[in-house]
């Protein structure tokens, strides 16, 4: 289970910071930060996704056992 949870945990930081493009600086506009949050949004989606489907092949095995 420890390497289930490892390569999933990798795998959402791994998404999770391929939409991080810039660092939040005082010195950032509006707009870039806007743009910066749309990003980083989108990631946090598709991470949730990922965990989604990780879960549901979870519960598909542990039915597939009990029975």
């Amino acid at each position: 289970m420890e390497t289930l949870s490892t390569a999933l945990s990798d795998r959402v930081d791994e998404v999770i910071r391929a939409h991080q493009r810039e660092p939040f600086l005082s010195t950032m506009g509006k707009t870039a930060a806007i743009e910066e949050l749309e990003r980083r949004y989108v990631g946090l989606e598709e991470a949730v996704r990922q965990i989604a489907l990780e879960v549901e092949k979870l519960v598909a095995t542990q039915r597939t056992q009990r029975t």
